[in-house]
């Protein structure tokens, strides 16, 4: 009797907890989600074995948090992001663990969701904090080109790593900081970026190489200064900076096309590269060896970066599906779900990098890259996974339906009632790119008037375009 009681009591136990588990909609929440359960103070998302840090790990993953709370506004999330400037930054502006001297380009990617956290809820020790880490850029070391340092001990390199740890925050930032010369940091930023293309990119591969150094160096090639493989995530940071410079730049500014080509070159390369079986991307690139494996947060990246491109006009809808494919291999090699109803994102490659002098084993070959640890759900992959994700839920993906099409042409129901179709391909006519609503699907195609368009918000030719 006291066995048949007990069993009915945990019966009922197991269907009462299985009925109040939470189940997600979006997988952008659920990660989310997951991420604060495994990790309970935002400060300690990046592994630290030293407490507290000022991290772009931790800087990047807030900042995709930070989009999640202001597209579902889940308070909880809310209350998670404002921990770590409540940590991290004194009421003088100071921040724990930063010092500028270190001219450390990764030390300033938190900046990025600093603004943007200030942005939505601004307080004067947060703004001081932003001026003390734009000032390190304007101070930082350059090449002779006129190119930043990655780090005051990688005296004369230049990472891909570093462009998106520092450019997105320079031009972002260079309106509230710097008003009236926007101009000059937006044609610096430019000649940083252009700059760094030429020298890492390798025409035999149509890829670019981790990093350049104008000074010799034991990892870099002696004509080129190249150092010798394609690494994945450090593509996926370039591209990434590539999309976030052109969310700051202004649609007026007349270099920003010089941007758009870039990240089109970029990203033509990168599809080329995409697993044809998976739809995700290997560790190295450009090398085919049964010991490259499948990486999640360059992969990551790169369905981020496809999504978006699309959704902001940059790219054509060829490369909308190879983002859609990208991401649903992602959640099928990657994601895996767990027993306490959270998801991790596995088999992320926790670093690699080039050198100093005293770590001769950081050569930049293939087998160094492979000895390199793998680990799950590195903040290196959960912020772009989330951005992915965000991206595919703007095209009404969820968890549940991954697998149907939903990148339905939707020209006939945004078009004007009284377009004449037959008048509209000779009268009126605006050539490029075609229509999109803000979710990324085609509306209409290029040769269609504003005039003909229903009202609404629209990317056009890159650009958003408000028809009232």
């Amino acid at each position: 009797m006291k066995r048949r009681a007990l069993l009915i009591v945990s019966l009922l136990l197991l269907s009462w907890n299985m009925s109040t588990a939470q189940e997600y909609t979006h997988y952008s929440e659920w990660m989310v989600a997951s991420e604060m359960k495994r990790t309970a103070h935002p400060y300690n998302l990046n592994f630290s074995p030293w407490g507290a840090q000022w991290s772009y790990q931790v800087g990047i993953e807030l900042d995709a948090m930070l989009d999640v709370y202001l597209k579902y506004k889940s308070v909880a999330v809310l209350n998670y992001l404002k921990e770590y400037p409540a940590k991290m930054i004194a009421s003088d502006g100071k921040i724990t663990n930063y010092k500028i001297s270190d001219y450390n380009l990764d030390n300033v990617r938190p900046a990025h969701f600093l603004l943007r956290y200030y942005q939505n809820f601004p307080a004067n020790k947060e703004l001081l904090a932003l001026n003390t880490l734009f000032s390190q850029l304007e101070d930082q070391p350059r090449t002779t080109n006129g190119v930043w340092w990655h780090k005051a001990i990688y005296a004369n390199q230049v990472w891909l790593d570093g462009v998106f740890m520092g450019m997105p925050f320079y031009t972002l930032a260079a309106p509230l900081l710097k008003p009236g010369k926007e101009t000059d940091i937006y044609d610096d930023a430019v000649n940083q970026m252009t700059t760094t293309d030429k020298k890492t990119y390798d025409a035999a591969t149509d890829l670019w190489k981790h990093a350049w150094s104008e000074a010799k160096i034991f990892w870099a090639d002696e004509v080129t200064g190249q150092s010798q493989h394609t690494w994945g995530r450090a593509l996926g940071w370039y591209a990434m900076a590539l999309v976030e410079v052109l969310d700051a730049l202004p649609e007026d500014y007349t270099r920003r096309q010089e941007i758009v080509e870039v990240f089109q070159h970029v990203m033509a390369s990168v599809v080329k590269y995409q697993d044809e079986t998976s739809g995700v991307w290997f560790d190295v690139l450009d090398v085919v060896d049964d010991r490259n494996y499948l990486e999640a947060t360059c992969s990551s990246m790169f369905a981020y970066c496809l999504l978006k491109g699309f959704r902001m006009g940059y790219l054509d809808a060829s490369y909308q599906q190879a983002g859609i494919k990208a991401y649903r291999g992602i959640v099928k090699e990657f994601v895996k779900k767990n027993t306490n109803n959270t998801i991790s994102l596995t088999k992320c490659c926790e670093v690699s990098g080039l050198g100093p002098e005293n770590k001769p084993n950081r050569d930049g070959s293939f087998e160094y890259y492979m000895s390199e640890n793998v680990r799950d759900n590195d903040p290196k992959g959960i912020g772009p996974f989330v951005w992915a994700s965000l991206e595919m839920e703007e095209l009404g993906y969820q968890v549940d339906n991954l697998d149907e099409d939903l990148t339905t042409d939707l020209r006939s129901s945004f078009l004007s009632d009284d377009v004449n179709e037959d008048k509209a391909s000779n009268q009126h006519s605006v050539y490029g790119n075609a229509w999109f609503d803000l979710g990324g699907r085609k509306i209409a195609d290029g040769n269609i008037s504003s005039s003909q368009i229903r009202k609404g918000i629209y990317v056009h030719n890159g650009k958003k375009i408000s028809r009232k």
